[in-house]
């Protein structure tokens, strides 16, 4: 399983890419830049807390470190696919000097690019994802999941999340935070 919550490289190291399983495409030189075309999406998919913090820590490491296994300074809208399996993951754009998350919905700016490239992921284990999957083995039936936070707006850090996993997982009662509204 690809977990993109902890370290990880974008590996150019292989041709033989199978689309099925984690892998990334990179866009490069847009040509169209001066062209304003435009194009409306309108899919809104609601992120598990694990997913917010995840996503907060992917654009953390693309714009500090260079995750790719080959020399790469990104230019004004080059865009990154970090797909996790055929087509679910997440969409980086490059804009004003940082990468940014493309939304699901709302307008967006559309371009052809000159250049691609592809890979592999490779990631290790995260903590956060770890313990998650011992939390989920002590879930009671029909008892709420803190990470499946639906629609709300809720933001846990990473560290208080574990925190809140581990003491449920050791049997301890644990209530959620007065401000979590699931839906």
């Amino acid at each position: 399983m690809c977990d993109l919550n902890g370290p990880f490289r974008l590996c150019s190291c292989s041709s033989d890419i199978d689309y099925t399983k984690p892998h990334w495409i990179l866009r490069m030189n847009s040509i169209n830049d001066d062209v304003e075309t435009m194009v409306t999406i309108g899919m809104m998919m609601p992120l598990n807390l694990i997913d917010k913090i995840e996503r907060r820590k992917i654009l953390r490491r693309l714009n500090t470190v260079n995750v790719f296994d080959f020399e790469y300074a990104p230019s004004e809208n080059d865009q990154l696919e970090l797909n996790l399996e055929e087509d679910d993951g997440y969409t980086f754009n490059f804009k004003k000097g940082k990468w940014v998350f493309e939304e699901w919905y709302g307008e967006h700016q559309e371009f052809e690019y000159k250049n691609q490239k592809e890979g592999i992921i490779e990631s290790l284990p995260s903590q956060l994802k770890e313990v998650y999957k011992r939390y989920l083995n002590v879930l009671n039936e029909g008892e709420m999941d803190i990470v499946e936070c639906g629609w709300s707006n809720y933001r846990m850090s990473e560290k208080s999340l574990i925190d809140y996993m581990e003491r449920r997982i050791r049997g301890e009662k644990v209530k959620s935070p007065d401000d979590y509204f699931p839906f």
